[in-house]
């Protein structure tokens, strides 16, 4: 998977993410969402109102599944019936890609309910590198990262959060989902540039987009996800939009999940200021 296959992939706009307190009211309604981002370990292995709810929202609508269960970092064996069932579930709803997170959630076969960042080492780039490698081929699809976010620099760290990122991306010939909050929430965090951030990433790389709230705890900013987008992150945004141009951009609301229509709001605020920054010939 090439950069040049990377960056054929169609631009879907920006969409949003499927959830069960909205099936219903999709179903009904056919509200004009672009796309619904799916997370299969929400759905395989699920029947009745579940299963018939995916399948009716699939017969309308572009689909994307994006998963939290891979543990691409761990050191545990990649759970190879887990990676088949990832495979019929994106097949069956026809995903173009799928994406999971450059991060551990799996130790000696527990299941740690977090995203667990990887130290920024020679050793860690060279197992997640092979590990999505048989992913890739597994899946039968591209397959993304996304960078996540740490409130403490990963011990025994030999390089930069964005070479690490880099050297990962370029060694296992794979995409990136750019999350853009997590971006200006680590620049706070760790006290970094975060249009420098950009500069440092293949962003030829990048197919698909995360945009997401967060909060305030004292001098920490937490990623929430319960919030609506702010505009650091909004104007960090139209920064990556004048580097890449137009693409698929995920609203992320997990938390006190607000109604369709307030997300679709989001949605579409991400939607207009992609079509206003790529037809800027300056860019906006």
């Amino acid at each position: 998977m090439g950069v040049q296959e990377l960056q054929a992939f169609p631009r879907f706009g920006a969409g949003i993410g499927l959830r069960r307190q909205h099936f219903a009211e999709i179903i009904e309604t056919q509200p004009a969402v672009r796309w619904f981002e799916v997370i299969p370990e929400n759905f395989i292995g699920r029947g009745g109102f579940v299963a018939d709810s995916l399948r009716r929202i699939a017969e309308s609508y572009r689909l994307i599944g994006h998963g939290v269960g891979l543990s691409i970092g761990s050191t545990d064996p990649l759970d190879m019936e887990h990676l088949r069932r990832l495979r019929e579930f994106c097949d069956a709803i026809r995903s173009p890609w799928y994406s999971d997170h450059l991060c551990f959630t799996m130790v000696d076969h527990i299941n740690l309910n977090d995203l667990i960042p990887l130290p920024f080492t020679e050793e860690a780039v060279r197992n997640v590198a092979s590990r999505v490698r048989v992913v890739q081929a597994e899946l039968e699809r591209p397959f993304l990262l996304e960078n996540v976010t740490y409130y403490a620099a990963p011990s025994r760290s030999q390089m930069s959060e964005a070479e690490f990122i880099t050297r990962i991306l370029e060694a296992a010939d794979c995409g990136m989902l750019l999350d853009v909050s997590n971006v200006v929430l680590n620049s706070k965090n760790q006290e970094y540039d975060p249009v420098s951030f950009l500069d440092q990433i293949p962003m030829e790389r990048v197919v698909q987009l995360h945009l997401a709230g967060f909060e305030e705890h004292g001098d920490v900013l937490l990623d929430t996800h319960a919030r609506p987008v702010s505009d650091e992150t909004w104007g960090l945004y139209r920064e990556v939009i004048r580097r890449i141009g137009p693409s698929s951009a995920l609203v992320e609301w997990d938390a006190e999940i607000p109604s369709l229509a307030r997300l679709l709001q989001e949605a579409e605020m991400a939607q207009r200021l992609m079509d206003d920054t790529a037809l800027s010939p300056a860019g906006g």
